[in-house]
């Protein structure tokens, strides 16, 4: 029994080593054990998502009154809304800037005013810390209070045939409501020399108009004189 089983042992032995190369011939015949399928690579890595750019939101209209109005420019209420003060509030910004005096905003200045850091250097260094400062050139306004600046109005001053003062003088005397004089049309005037005042108008053309007052928007001209008081110094300049 035991010489049966010794004796049949290496025809065994063959017939798994013949077993394997078959099962290796086959295997390699189909591109090895991969190809089989039975050790497949693993799947590559997700190829990566490259994120487009934002764009980031163009500044909105509500936006660009919040900045103007931190920067002292008078856009009337800060309410998203586009109009006759804010158009004014434009246009002074671009006065001072030496823009073109449009009122309107394009991409470029919007981008401007949103940029803007700062304020205008006033027109007297050491001035009296409550004054009124006027650019005839920039056709501007700078109202100051407490030694900080307040406001910055759009103005028309007088044409070249009959010219605004310029010089440092006091506000005397204030009228309230319509008055009419040998200038015209006066709405809550502040009077700083002879016959000439500060004051509301309903027309504020972007260049010199007047008969020589300074004229300043209907909204300004409400509340203006609260602001300012009898000996309240006012220097205008040409530059």
């Amino acid at each position: 029994m035991k010489k049966t089983t010794l004796t049949k042992l290496p025809a065994l032995l063959l017939a798994i080593a013949v077993g394997q190369v078959t099962m290796a011939s086959a295997a390699t015949a189909q591109g090895g054990l991969l190809g089989t399928g039975l050790f497949a690579p693993p799947p590559p890595p997700p190829a990566a998502v490259t994120a487009s750019p934002v764009t980031p939101a163009a500044p909105t209209m509500l936006q660009v009154e919040q900045k103007l109005d931190s920067l002292r420019y008078d856009v009337g209420a800060v309410d998203g809304r586009t109009d006759d003060q804010t158009v004014s509030a434009i246009t002074a910004f671009q006065k001072v800037h030496g823009l073109e005096r449009t009122g309107g905003l394009t991409d470029a200045l919007t981008a401007q005013i949103i940029a803007a850091q700062g304020n205008p250097q006033p027109i007297v260094p050491n001035g009296e810390p409550s004054r009124v400062e006027i650019s005839l050139a920039r056709q501007v306004l700078f109202l100051y209070e407490g030694g900080n600046l307040y406001k910055i109005l759009a103005v028309s001053t007088g044409t070249s045939a009959t010219p605004t003062p310029t010089g440092t003088f006091r506000m005397y005397r204030s009228d309230g409501g319509w008055h009419t004089s040998r200038l015209g049309r006066l709405y809550n005037a502040q009077y700083f020399v002879g016959g000439y005042a500060i004051h509301g108008s309903l027309s504020i053309p972007n260049k010199p108009a007047s008969h020589g007052c300074i004229r300043i928007s209907m909204h300004s001209a409400k509340w203006f004189p609260s602001h300012v008081s009898k000996g309240t110094p006012v220097v205008i300049v040409e530059n």
